[in-house]
């Protein structure tokens, strides 16, 4: 069997970690900033929601929150002997918040782009009460709240295990912030999201800087380190 260099293994799990990481923030910085913004009301409103940047601005903000999930479950591979029991938790926290909020942004996505589509073809706005209604569903509601929890729960787990400085902090604080930034004007929005990748990326390279790659020896495995024993 050929030797096997278990820190060029661990090396490549933290750059995919970084990878997701900062893929995850360009996806979330392009959300606020593709999506686009009307009364919601009117036909106006109707246009946007049919628009494809409707579909694909929403898409990308699962894809952001899928890829944070990742970067975390790509951690816990990455770092076998380092606060692995928070780190595993911040993983299955994160997958359990992408769950909860792609069925919320299945509804936002794809049930309001086919009510804006039906508002252009009957020209007229009477149908656009239903997003309203779609959006504000008691369980809707509670897979939204629940999903944003459970992010930030996640993102706080993994901060407090990474033990990095300033970047994680930041970007799991901006995190948190999501909720409330839904409540700002569309330049309050897009500006949330700018910082969210700058955090993001600053994050990813904490992860991937040849300080943070140093091989972490197991306890009671010293061989962890090196290379396996060859077997014929």
């Amino acid at each position: 069997m050929a030797d096997v260099n278990y820190g060029n293994i661990r090396n490549w799990y933290r750059t995919a970690t970084s990878a997701c990481l900062a893929v995850a923030g360009v996806a979330l910085a392009a959300y606020p900033l593709l999506r686009p913004y009307s009364d919601e009301k009117t036909l106006s409103g109707a246009a946007a929601f049919a628009s494809t940047a409707w579909v694909f601005a929403h898409l990308l903000a699962v894809l952001g929150f899928a890829l944070i999930a990742a970067a975390m479950l790509l951690d816990v591979a990455s770092r076998p002997a380092t606060r692995n029991g928070l780190r595993l938790a911040a993983a299955v926290t994160g997958i359990a918040a992408v769950t909860l909020l792609s069925l919320y942004y299945g509804f936002e996505c794809f049930a309001l782009n086919e009510i804006g589509k039906a508002a252009l073809e009957a020209n007229s706005d009477e149908g656009m009460a239903l997003a309203d209604q779609i959006r504000n569903h008691p369980a809707a509601l509670t897979l939204f709240g629940l999903g944003w929890l459970a992010l930030g729960v996640a993102v706080t787990l993994w901060v407090v295990a990474l033990r990095s400085g300033w970047a994680p902090i930041a970007f799991a604080a901006l995190v948190w912030l999501y909720l409330p930034q839904f409540f700002l004007p569309s330049a309050g929005r897009i500006a949330h999201g700018v910082l969210v990748m700058i955090a993001a990326f600053a994050t990813a390279w904490v992860l991937y800087a040849p300080s943070q790659r140093r091989p972490e020896q197991p306890d009671g495995n010293p061989a962890f380190t090196g290379t396996s024993p060859s077997v014929s």
